[in-house]
């Protein structure tokens, strides 16, 4: 407490509350501030626990990568006559030759009408039937039906407008969503529009045809026939509805543009690609060094450096990567189980390049890689591949993937962080609470002492006023 006085009839008594209330404070406020820092260790956990989730996140989509067979398809198809036909192969496919005679591609419906002046130009359909346009095996009318290989269906379509005009029947059927589209255009000149219908599908299954309109003249030039495509792969015959063919030939996709002359043909050759598992092999093994090297970090303590990391007095939150390492180490299995032994093939990490280190990394070796490769290691890694196999349901992807998932191991850790920063919050805010109640509760007190000091200190004035004033009379008597 800070008093001050004097001899002067102006002089008074005060204390510092704002001084007194500030010290105060700050031992009532020790343990809030143990509190906040509690919170922010916290959040430094809680963020760190996130960088390793997506660590381990990185690391399972290069081991999925590593392990999908379609990753090593590099089988190549070329054309000896792109404008004919082209293909892509992929996983499956066999090198080899293909000659192919294309005699007919496939093609959709299309019709043409011209003799309209514009495109409000009224039409005119059959009274009794209306107009009907089929599209492979289902019927519409413009009185509202659809027919299903001839049986009235229980789909509801709009009717065609009361003396409707040629854009009216086109916006009508281009309000089925059948596989067909229609347009009106203008040609030659200003008063001289058509009308189009065509199938959005080739092939006879998807033809489109029509019956009942009355007004407009057919364009025999502009119309197609829906056809099917007809072409022979090393002499035997096939009829696919469209041009692009999927399942002639064992992993090998094949696009029909043109045809052929008649008794020629064209070749499709596939053959192997340069071996590519270099790089899937060192993506996989750089994700696993940048989740093994934040795990060293995140887990160092004062023996082995001089800045402990997060979890150096807790390493066990992050004791999944240990599994994952032992699960890597034990190699893979690829293929399928022998007949006779009911086991899988299986290779050793080392002797596809990746080498494991003392400090848990792996270093990628350039001179083993290159004899698995020129043994068929390519081959190898494209027949379903599995690292730390143990059953099919039970792998290292299995595991890493359900420990980065929703709700897998790493989302639990990092949701009880965060519910523990929730309840920490609660605390801190019930605590602040409190602490207000007693610094106002200190203020009033010492307010009012340093009122009443003050009061004091007023009388103590006046009196000594007085007394002077009593002093220097009695003097001048």
């Amino acid at each position: 407490m800070a008093v001050s006085s004097s001899n002067s009839s102006t002089s008074t008594a005060s204390i510092d509350v704002s001084g007194i209330v500030q010290q105060l404070m700050t031992a009532e406020n020790r343990p809030l501030e143990t509190l906040k820092t509690k919170i922010t260790q916290q959040q430094v956990v809680i963020s760190d626990l996130g960088a390793v989730k997506a660590k381990v996140a990185t690391f399972k989509d290069a081991l999925a990568s590593f392990q999908d067979p379609a990753s090593y398809n590099n089988m190549r198809a070329s054309s000896s006559d792109s404008s004919v036909i082209t293909a892509a192969a992929a996983n499956g496919s066999v090198a080899g030759s293909y000659s192919i005679e294309v005699s007919q591609i496939a093609s959709a419906s299309k019709h043409a009408l011209s003799g309209y002046s514009s495109a409000t130009t009224p039409i005119t359909v059959d009274a009794t039937d209306g107009f009907v346009l089929t599209v492979g095996n289902t019927q519409f009318s413009s009185k509202g039906v659809v027919k299903v290989d001839g049986v009235v269906s229980s789909r509801i379509i709009p009717s065609l407008a009361t003396s409707p005009t040629v854009s009216d029947l086109a916006n009508w059927i281009n309000s089925l969503d059948g596989n067909v589209k229609a347009g009106v255009v203008q040609t030659t000149a200003s008063d001289q529009w058509a009308l189009t219908i065509e199938g959005t599908e080739t092939g006879t299954a998807n033809a489109v045809t029509y019956t009942g309109l009355e007004t407009g003249t057919v364009n025999a030039a502009a119309t197609t026939v829906a056809k099917n495509a007809e072409f022979s792969i090393n002499g035997i015959a096939f009829e696919r509805p469209n041009n692009t063919v999927s399942d002639a030939v064992d992993g090998l996709t094949i696009n029909l543009l043109g045809t052929t002359a008649v008794g020629s043909s064209k070749t499709i050759a596939v053959s192997q690609g340069a071996d590519n598992s270099e790089k899937k092999i060192t993506d996989l093994v750089s994700a696993y060094n940048d989740l093994i090297s934040l795990y060293k970090t995140l887990t160092a303590n004062n023996a082995n450096s001089d800045t402990p990391g997060t979890f150096a007095t807790n390493p066990t939150m992050l004791g999944f990567i240990g599994d994952i390492k032992t699960r890597l180490a034990t190699g893979f299995a690829y293929g399928v189980a022998d007949s006779v032994i009911g086991k899988r093939p299986t290779m050793s990490l080392a002797s596809l390049g990746m080498d494991l280190q003392l400090d848990g990394t792996i270093k990628f070796n350039s001179i083993t890689h290159a004899m698995a490769a020129a043994d068929g290691l390519q081959a190898k890694l494209s027949k379903d591949v599995d690292v730390g196999y143990v059953s099919d349901s039970n792998t290292l992807l299995t595991f890493v993937t359900s420990t980065a998932s929703f709700n897998g191991a790493l989302s639990k850790q990092i949701e009880a962080q965060s519910n523990s920063v929730i309840e920490l919050r609660n605390r801190q805010d019930e605590l602040e609470t409190r602490l207000n109640v007693i610094q106002n509760n200190y203020i009033s007190q010492y307010s009012a002492l340093n009122a009443l000091l003050f009061q004091l200190s007023s009388t103590s004035n006046s009196l000594t006023s007085a007394l002077d004033a009593l002093t220097n009379n009695n003097n001048n008597n």
